[in-house]
């Protein structure tokens, strides 16, 4: 709804004009047809002058810097015609504006200084005369511009308002009833923007531990026996940390998962296989998940200043080639509130696989120029994402991280990751869910390929 679009003779009030041009003040204002009826009777109608703003922008921010433009207003008729008053209006469309929130100031016709608008006290919206008690002489065809400059509060309200010029012009060739007109500009929208956008903070990377490989072997033979080292992981972040550990394999030559023979020990003491996975930003790393298959045991709790060692060995089929590789540890850090997940590194150690003795290996795989990005798909069972044990939903996934997801499956008894140190803080956090990570540089995609004690006793 606008109001307040014909409002400027509220002020001016009932216009009488007789032999010469005399403003009266008097309580009074334009009917809803447009018309007004001043005290004597004096009919107000439309007008030989045209009224046009130009250069106002469609929004404007509230605290921001004056805005310019113009207020135009031209004779069209063949004589000269009197304007004895100008009005510039801010109907509210319902947002609560108030006058004290908007400040014009404007530089007469010809002038150029600028002065303070006379305002008019309003319910909503806002009122300005301008040039009261002088009045604008118009000659035939000719045209007054007003240079108007308008400063929005920072504590008005956001929304739309409409601003438009309303003049009152006096026609000395006609008689005295029929010499009050009414210009106006017409008016269009204006939208108020707040002073501050509000914006989401970005969420920061969670906290991460440091990882270290212990006793990795350097070379490796084909058809093998499988050799030892161990996973090590230590909280230096000052902080309680829930962790997921995982190694990937790099090298120029694409190691295929099924020559793999990785394993990590138990709580229990028993083997379990490697969980293998892909990365669509390096499809030819190789990511192994020490999952347990007890999605209470998939999560480690590190406390502040507390270290983790894992048991693992490595071997490799007999139709292995012979190639350099690779191999680092990783650290996903299971996000808190407001963080995005994160991982961390151990540095690579290089190692070499030698082929085996009188066996005839497959061909060594040449790595394709353009790699086309591919993630594992489950073997048995979708990728879930998690709740834990809060019950509260997971943190959301942030920048360009990637998601390690462990699958729902029922739990395994006596499958916790092996762990050496930290006394009784040693156990696994349990959680009651599958549960979501993003880890920053390699990010497995687990595909759930579970073989309990398959490789016992290698």
């Amino acid at each position: 709804m606008r109001i307040g679009h014909r409002r400027f003779l509220a002020a001016t009030a009932a216009v009488t004009l007789a032999s010469g041009v005399t403003v009266v003040e008097a309580p009074a204002a334009f009917a809803a047809s447009g018309a007004v009826t001043a005290d004597q009777g004096t009919q107000v109608q439309s007008s030989p002058v045209t009224v046009t703003l130009g250069g106002l922008p469609g929004t404007v921010k509230a605290g921001g810097a004056p805005v310019e433009f113009t207020a135009t207003l031209k004779n069209t008729a063949d004589h000269q015609l009197d304007v004895p008053s100008s009005a510039f209006v801010i109907g509210d469309t319902g947002t609560g504006t108030k006058q004290g929130q908007f400040k014009l100031e404007y530089q007469s016709p010809g002038g150029t200084q600028w002065q303070d608008a006379r305002a008019n006290a309003t319910s909503t919206g806002g009122l300005w005369q301008l040039d009261r008690p002088a009045v604008l002489h118009l000659a035939a065809g000719a045209e007054a511009v007003y240079r108007l400059r308008l400063t929005v509060a920072a504590d008005t309200p956001a929304g739309r308002v409409t601003p438009g010029l309303d003049a009152v012009v006096s026609d000395p060739a006609l008689p005295p009833e029929q010499r009050v007109s009414q210009a106006m500009s017409g008016y269009a929208d204006l939208v108020v923007t707040p002073s501050v956008t509000p914006t989401t903070p970005a969420p920061t990377p969670a906290a991460t531990a440091d990882v270290k490989l212990d006793g990795m072997p350097a070379t490796f033979t084909a058809g093998g026996e499988a050799k030892p080292f161990k996973l090590v992981f230590t909280n230096n972040s000052g902080r309680d940390l829930r962790i997921l550990p995982a190694i990937v394999f790099q090298g120029a030559t694409e190691l295929p998962s099924e020559v793999v023979g990785f394993e990590f020990r138990t709580a229990a003491g028993g083997w379990l296989e490697g969980t293998p996975g892909g990365n669509s930003e390096h499809p030819g790393w190789l990511y192994l998940g020490l999952r347990t298959g007890d999605r209470n045991a998939d999560v480690i709790a590190l406390p502040k200043g507390g270290s983790r060692t894992i048991e693992v060995r490595l071997s490799f089929s007999g139709d292995t080639p012979a190639m350099a590789q690779s191999l680092a540890a990783l650290a996903g850090s299971v996000p808190g509130e407001g963080e995005r997940g994160s991982e961390a590194s151990s540095p690579k150690a290089d190692f070499t696989i030698t082929a085996a003795v009188g066996s005839t290996p497959r061909p060594t795989p040449t790595p394709s120029a353009t790699p086309v990005p591919t993630a594992a798909q489950p073997t048995t069972a979708p990728v879930v994402p998690v709740a834990e044990t809060t019950g509260t939903a997971p943190s959301p996934v942030a920048g360009g991280s990637q998601v390690v997801a462990a699958a729902a499956a029922p739990a395994v008894a006596d499958t916790r990751l092996a762990s050496t140190g930290g006394g009784s803080a040693s156990r696994p956090m349990a959680v009651t869910g599958a549960v979501a990570i993003a880890l920053g540089v390699g990010t497995l995609v687990v595909a759930r390929r579970r073989k309990l004690g398959s490789r016992t006793g290698r």
